[in-house]
Order: C-alpha cells, then sequence, then structure tokens
C-alpha cells in the first residue's frame, strides 16, 4: 500500500474533527466544504471549526475526512491551486462528475484512486 495513502489516512482520522475542517475551510473555502457535505447552511463549516462548534452527524464526519484525504494527498503532490481545481472540475474517472460530488456520496475507493491516478499520470479510463 502506498504510504501516502496510508498516511493521509491516518491524519485525517487523528484530527479533531474541528480542526480538520477549520485546516479544510482555509485551504478550499467554506463553500466547497459545505458542498462536500451536502449541508443546506452555508455558515455550518464555519460553525464545524471552531473548537466549541457543534459536532457533525456521523455521515458528514465521514464526508469530512475523505475530503480531507483527498485534498492532502493532492496538495501534497500537486500544491494548493491543482488540489482546489481539481476537487471542483469534471472527472472523467468518476464519470465527469466532482470530486466533491464523489466526497459527499462516500464513493471512497473511486475518489481515492482517481486522484492516485491523477497524481501518477495515468490516463483516465
Amino acid at each position: 500500500m502506498r504510504t501516502d495513502v496510508v498516511a493521509a489516512h491516518a491524519d485525517a482520522t487523528r484530527l479533531d474533527i474541528h480542526e480538520l475542517v477549520r485546516i479544510l475551510n482555509e485551504n478550499v473555502g467554506s463553500t466547497v466544504v459545505q458542498a462536500m457535505t451536502g449541508t443546506k447552511d452555508r455558515g455550518q463549516p464555519a460553525k464545524w471549526a471552531r473548537p466549541d462548534g457543534p459536532e457533525p452527524r456521523h455521515n458528514t464526519v465521514n464526508q469530512l475526512r475523505l475530503g480531507y484525504r483527498v485534498w492532502h494527498l493532492l496538495e501534497q503532490a500537486e500544491g494548493p491551486d491543482v488540489a482546489l481545481a481539481w476537487l471542483v472540475g469534471a472527472n472523467p474517472r468518476l464519470g465527469e462528475r466532482t470530486p466533491v460530488s464523489a466526497v459527499r456520496d462516500l464513493d471512497s475507493a473511486d475518489v481515492i484512486g482517481a486522484v492516485l491516478a491523477f497524481i501518477d499520470g495515468s490516463p483516465a479510463a
């Protein structure tokens, strides 16, 4: 198994959820975080990011941790601008859905596979 994938998973698992959301908000923006989770409340990502903020629901926590893993892998390999562009753009490996949609749907294997293929430079399937 790739060490970068394992490290991103470990980071996403160990981080306090409020800190994880703060990092995502700072790096991809609260609108993208909102889209990852499907929340209707535009201010919810900011609330989750506060140390004393509300705890996201279990499913939302899973979406946030997956989103962090994907973003972290991309940011480490390609930089912040490419990571953000990749997250919000239509992706041929995901049936032209955006990676943000795949995160929201918790399509973990598909979105992690797509990000690794992108980083490795593999052609689209």
